[in-house]
């Protein structure tokens, strides 16, 4: 067990670690330069399923905030990129607030909204409006599909 401070943030037995909080794990193993540095080879994965996508500004983002890095290796190891529809992703964007614009024929993200824009990617942004004319904005700490 290791206990950085009033919780403890991994609980190890002979099978499994979990894992309470990420950035602790990626403090205590050294792990952030890592994520950091990963930042090119995700973008070019995640870039081969999106080529209408202009990540050159998520990439200067990500390659500096490790929360971004995080999302953006987690974009591309759900895999989850492929099939994605232009129109579709630009009106999910626009219904959960992030800015984009096209130019030069492809979707590019406004400053100030690169981690938004990543949200939208991992499935964490989502709009509801249960009461009429009331809609609603979320932001999900994780996503959970739900199939029957």
């Amino acid at each position: 067990m290791f206990k950085l401070d009033t919780d403890f943030d991994f609980l190890i037995d002979s099978a499994n670690v979990h894992i309470l909080r990420p950035s602790a794990f990626e403090f205590a193993g050294n792990l952030q330069d890592a994520v950091l540095a990963a930042v090119p080879q995700n973008i070019g994965a995640v870039q081969k399923d999106l080529p209408f996508v202009d990540f050159a500004g998520i990439e200067e983002y990500a390659s500096k905030h490790p929360r971004a890095a995080r999302y953006l290796a987690s974009i591309r190891s759900q895999k989850e990129t492929k099939n994605i529809d232009r129109a579709a992703l630009r009106e999910l964007c626009k219904t959960n607030g992030v800015e984009v614009q096209v130019k030069n024929r492809k979707v590019t993200v406004a400053d100030g909204h690169e981690m938004d824009f990543l949200e939208v990617l991992d499935r964490r942004r989502y709009r509801l409006e249960l009461v009429k004319g009331a809609p609603e904005r979320f932001r999900a700490g994780s996503r959970q599909r739900i199939d029957k």
